[in-house]
């Protein structure tokens, strides 16, 4: 038996509890076994060690304590997260440690889990009594951690009901905001060379910030113009195409011959550049003195996307380019299309049927024949061709709602 110190490794006499124990690890977890001499725990700790080996050791066999805190489960659970979000999750984590870290998972209840709910809708901000500290969407990301935390539990048997169940989530306001031209002509005025870089090169990948900024060369080739992303947000390795302003963007910077990073830390050698850093130093600066009000740097994504939407690309196209998982995500973006609903509304419409007179003018209001022969083939009077249908289709605008008609004269 291995030994450590001059003693045996994986048992133990307790003084607090009479007897010889072993201390084994399974699974991640710690389980303990008494015995009544020290020859038994030697057999048990080498029989045991010899079951986990073969895979014949299954702790569900002792039944797992239930009487764990919420704070000891959260950060149990901390210590196998993998997740790309755990600087999130350990926020939340430190929340509900606070609100109901003492509590046992068992005893949390539904009622417990509303009134905090209700309370954190209710809190205002120090010094501030008309604005809240937290918005409904950050209140249902909390309990959307919180749900994910009791799943866990559930599966490793230490609840039968996930308590979060009961909570119904508040509805968020669905806002996507984009970058007009105005907008980005504006914040090119304020901003150097240099700093305008990173933020073209946002417009012109559609990027998430993280997934820019910790961009590798490595992860680049830009003999075929594609990006590789290993384990984004998706959980997938993503290729990104680049257009030929990405690629010329990326062929101007001078990290390409020093640097590993894309956008290289300029302090700190070997490191990448901080986002965080950038947006208050740079970003968030460069959008006040534009005058630029409910933008961040996600706005940037939303623009790249707008901005093909509207230029004609299909909705399948622009979810590849972004990388979404599901295309009701790219569906947020539907309505900035000029053709999407409108082809789809004109298709099967009587209207050939209905306005033949219409079947001889083009987009430009120009006619094919004279106005006369278009009257003598339709068999139609003045009043019925140049009626307020035939001269808004004609004269109108693209863009521009139909003037309402007076009813005098």
């Amino acid at each position: 038996m291995a030994r450590k110190g001059g003693q045996d490794r994986g048992i133990t006499q307790r003084k607090d509890r009479k007897g010889w124990w072993v201390r084994l690890y399974a699974n991640g977890r710690q389980q303990w076994f008494k015995c009544d001499t020290k020859s038994q725990a030697k057999a048990l700790y080498g029989r045991l060690k010899a079951d986990i080996r073969e895979g014949k050791f299954f702790p569900e066999r002792f039944s797992p304590s239930k009487d764990i805190t919420l704070r000891a489960w959260i950060n149990r659970c901390f210590e196998g997260s993998t997740n790309r979000g755990v600087k999130n999750e350990r926020r939340y984590g430190r929340r509900w440690s606070l609100l109901l870290g003492r509590r046992v998972l068992a005893h949390i209840t539904v009622d417990d889990l509303r009134r905090i709910q209700a309370k954190m809708r209710a809190k205002m901000k120090v010094n501030n009594e008309t604005e809240r500290q937290w918005t409904d969407a950050t209140v249902n990301r909390h309990f959307g951690y919180l749900r994910r935390v009791f799943n866990l539990a559930i599966k490793d048997g230490l609840l039968d009901r996930n308590p979060v169940s009961g909570i119904r989530f508040l509805p968020e306001a669905s806002t996507t905001r984009f970058l007009s031209d105005d907008e980005l002509s504006r914040i090119r005025g304020v901003m150097s060379d240099e700093h305008w870089q990173l933020v073209a090169f946002a417009i012109e990948t559609g990027l998430r910030r993280e997934e820019q900024f910790l961009l590798k060369w490595n992860q680049v080739d830009l003999e075929s113009g594609m990006l590789t992303l290993p384990l984004p947000k998706g959980g997938r390795t993503r290729h990104v195409p680049l257009s030929e302003s990405a690629k010329a963007i990326l062929r101007r910077l001078p990290s390409i011959l020093r640097s590993g990073w894309v956008f290289p830390s300029l302090t700190t050698q070997g490191l990448p550049l901080d986002s965080r850093n950038f947006m208050r130093r740079v970003y968030e600066p460069a959008l006040r003195k534009a005058g630029i009000e409910g933008a961040c740097w996600h706005t940037l994504r939303h623009t790249a996307a707008s901005r093909r939407i509207m230029a004609g690309v299909d909705l399948v196209s622009v979810k590849m380019l972004l990388g979404h998982r599901n295309i009701e995500t790219t569906m947020r973006y539907s309505h900035l299309s000029p053709d999407h609903l409108r082809q789809a509304v004109n298709k099967g419409s009587l209207s050939p049927v209905e306005s033949p007179a219409l079947s001889n003018w083009n987009v430009d209001g120009d006619s094919s024949k004279s106005a006369a022969e278009n009257l003598n083939r339709n068999q139609a009077t003045p009043e019925e061709v140049y009626s307020s249908d035939v001269i808004d289709f004609m004269v109108r605008p693209a863009g521009i709602e139909p003037a309402t008609l007076s009813l005098e004269g």
